[in-house]
């Protein structure tokens, strides 16, 4: 039993290292892509950054911006929640991580690029909730793959485990969210001066 047991817990750990891996593949392909074709778009990039923080978006309703942060954040979830119960759904679930570290790593250098170290305040203000969801989306994707590994995932306690799951990193992302509509907006409002 105790072997069994230390046997999961290897295969959780190496999910994870996986994962992190993944994740940091896909920031660091989005640093290095940015930063390659920096002479070619970094003045339209620079004249968005600069669109965005001038719009009425970045100083519009909590509530708007609450509501885009969380559909996002609900099809992320539900892409990876429902990659879970097919066997090779790992691929789409790694599929994401890359992808949500590729984002991540190209905003992130956009924002140095454009701005320099200024820059750095800026994304931070931009993403607090970041700290909340890069954790949780680990978290929610390494449990969607150990699910999709399980050849007895489809009895009920295990599906009903899996859904309230599901439901507890719902109700994290909805706070996340609720930090963009309303941390966010009150950062960049105060950040938005001292940087443009």
């Amino acid at each position: 039993m105790k072997m069994h047991y230390d046997g999961e817990n290897r295969a959780g750990t190496a999910v994870y290292a996986v994962l992190l891996f993944m994740l940091a593949l896909g920031v660091t392909a989005g640093c290095v892509c940015i930063t390659k074709s920096w002479s070619g778009v970094g003045e339209s990039v620079t004249e968005y950054l600069k669109s965005v923080f001038a719009s009425d978006a970045a100083r519009g309703s909590s509530m708007d911006v609450f509501k885009s942060s969380f559909a996002s954040s609900l099809i992320t979830i539900a892409v990876v929640f429902f990659s879970g119960f097919f066997r090779f759904g790992f691929l789409v679930t790694g599929a994401v991580v890359i992808r949500k570290g590729f984002v991540t790593g190209f905003t992130a250098a956009s924002f140095i690029r454009a701005y320099g170290a200024k820059g750095i305040a800026a994304m931070l203000s931009a993403s607090p909730s970041m700290l909340v969801t890069l954790p949780a989306l680990m978290i929610l994707s390494a449990v969607s793959i150990i699910f999709s590994r399980n050849e007895n995932k489809f009895q009920k306690k295990f599906i009903f485990s899996y859904i309230f799951f599901g439901i507890f990193m719902i109700a994290i992302f909805c706070a996340a969210s609720f930090s963009d509509g309303f941390l966010t907006t009150t950062f960049m409002n105060w950040i938005i001066p001292k940087i443009t």
